[in-house]
């Protein structure tokens, strides 16, 4: 069955929490990557089907793509000559079911992509095993977002793509009413339900975070970068740190297993990821992990814990 997923980055754009762009991302790095988006999509929606329902048939494809049963037979059969391990023609089942070795490699393999495919309204076809009562027996808690302007985001990847540095004016808690800042941005963020731009800041000489939310106005383009701001002098982004998972030890001895369980972390009890640098600060808060304080105060709202906490204090707020 399929891996957990640890990661997921792109050259520009790092999201933190799920990665959400279009399905060509999940593609494996030995898959041929000549394929068009279409034949991706195609492709992501064969594994996310017959992994989550355990039946593949054409019908789930005509609906989706709005094609003929042929063309809907074809993109099976090219999925097999690229995947041949994946899944097989099952007459018991009149469709293609996965096989025991299933590996993913045009999606992660994640519950979240098929119940938020679900969920999401966009398919309405009585194909699919979860739809044919009617509605989907899905819900979710709406997480907060900021608003961000499509016009700062334009300006922002114009900058990034061709090594400009920007006049913002931006908003923070020492400064609420705003105020004007040089930045060389390289790199947008996703982490806690917001999106952040990672930029080289003239001011303090640093490269630092900040909030697209807390952009006054439309940034203003004011030519080439400096040299200190290139991406490669942004030496803590490219510093790959551990996180060690661990319960939380001021629990009880079965809540303990219980939680390792619950994050696959096998028998020392231990989960270790790997995270850049600047970004661990995000994922402590994403992971609620509390301070030593409350982690031994507060453990059933604190179930995990950072084992090498002290190591990674200068990342953490």
């Amino acid at each position: 069955m399929p891996k957990p997923r640890q990661a997921c980055d792109t050259e520009r754009i790092y999201n933190l929490s799920e990665f959400q762009a279009d399905p060509g991302v999940y593609m494996d790095a030995n898959i041929d990557t000549a394929l068009n988006w279409e034949r991706v999509a195609q492709f992501h929606l064969i594994e996310v089907i017959a992994l989550w329902e355990g039946r593949l048939t054409t019908n789930h494809l005509k609906a989706a793509f709005s094609i003929g049963r042929s063309k809907a037979s074809e993109i099976i059969k090219s999925y097999q000559r690229k995947v041949p391990d994946n899944i097989h023609l099952c007459s018991q089942a009149r469709g293609y079911i996965p096989e025991t070795s299933f590996q993913p490699r045009f999606s992660h393999g994640e519950v979240n992509e098929y119940l938020n495919m679900l969920h999401s309204g966009s398919i309405q076809n009585n194909h699919f095993y979860a739809l044919q009562t009617g509605r989907a027996p899905i819900d979710r808690v709406q997480s907060l977002t900021r608003p961000v302007d499509p016009e700062i985001v334009r300006v922002i990847l114009q900058a990034v793509r061709e090594g400009h540095r920007l006049t913002v004016c931006y908003r923070s808690l020492s400064n609420p009413g705003g105020e004007e800042r040089l930045i060389a941005p390289h790199t947008l963020v996703s982490a806690d339900s917001r999106w952040h731009v990672r930029a080289f800041c003239e001011r303090g000489r640093v490269f630092k975070d900040f909030m697209l939310h807390r952009f006054v106005g439309v940034p203003e383009i004011e030519g080439e970068r400096l040299e200190m701001a290139t991406p490669p002098n942004d030496v803590e982004w490219f510093d790959e740190v551990e996180m060690a998972l661990t319960p939380n030890p001021a629990l009880q001895p079965e809540q303990q297993q219980l939680v390792a369980d619950d994050y696959a972390m096998g028998p020392d009890k231990t989960l270790r990821i790997s995270v850049r640098a600047p970004l661990v600060k995000y994922m402590v808060v994403a992971l609620r992990l509390g301070t030593p304080e409350q982690t031994r105060t507060y453990p059933k709202a604190h179930q995990l814990d950072l084992a090498n906490r002290y190591e990674l204090d200068g990342f953490i707020l």
